[in-house]
């Protein structure tokens, strides 16, 4: 898949919420994580699998939003805007919430995906191959390098309503 088209959508869409305003820093953290992070997870599971210098078009947007809030000068080094403003990288935040879509599917038998990520050979998903699937892969390594027994999960049955 071409995640070009997607990445330049969330930027052109973003990039008008990132402004400067007047409110206290706090406040215009909270209307960054709530206006803007929000469109750049979403889907970033999907769109995580694309290359690094595709993805990497979105960290200026992520790391401006620090900046307006915190008031930082644009020469502060990025890892002390992650470090003030209590945030992770984008790539950190890809990699955590794959990793939770990864756990919740697990739990949920039911779903669609579950059968396609769960019953599918694991070899099918190598990390070492170009194919688009290797954020899956890589999240069954980190998954494995937890040391998280799959296991383990319990099944979560959701209830269907009485006639």
């Amino acid at each position: 898949m071409l995640f070009n088209l997607k990445i330049n959508n969330i930027i052109n869409s973003v990039s008008k919420n990132v402004t400067y305003w007047g409110a206290d820093g706090a406040t215009l953290l909270k209307l960054y994580r709530t206006l803007v992070r929000s469109k750049l997870d979403y889907g970033s599971v999907v769109y995580g699998s694309a290359k690094k210098h595709v993805l990497r078009a979105l960290d200026p947007i992520h790391h401006q939003g620090f900046r307006i809030g915190l008031g930082a000068f644009r020469t502060s080094p990025i890892k002390s805007l992650y470090a003030e403003a209590g945030e992770r990288s984008l790539e950190d935040r890809r990699i955590k919430l794959t990793f939770n879509y990864v756990l919740k599917l697990k739990s949920l038998p039911r779903n669609p995906c579950h059968d396609i990520e769960f019953e599918a050979p694991l070899s099918d998903f190598s990390a070492d191959s170009k194919s688009e699937l290797n954020l899956v892969a890589s999240t069954f390594e980190d998954i494995k390098n937890a040391k998280i027994n799959l296991n383990s999960i319990d099944n979560h049955y959701v209830q269907c309503p009485p006639p």
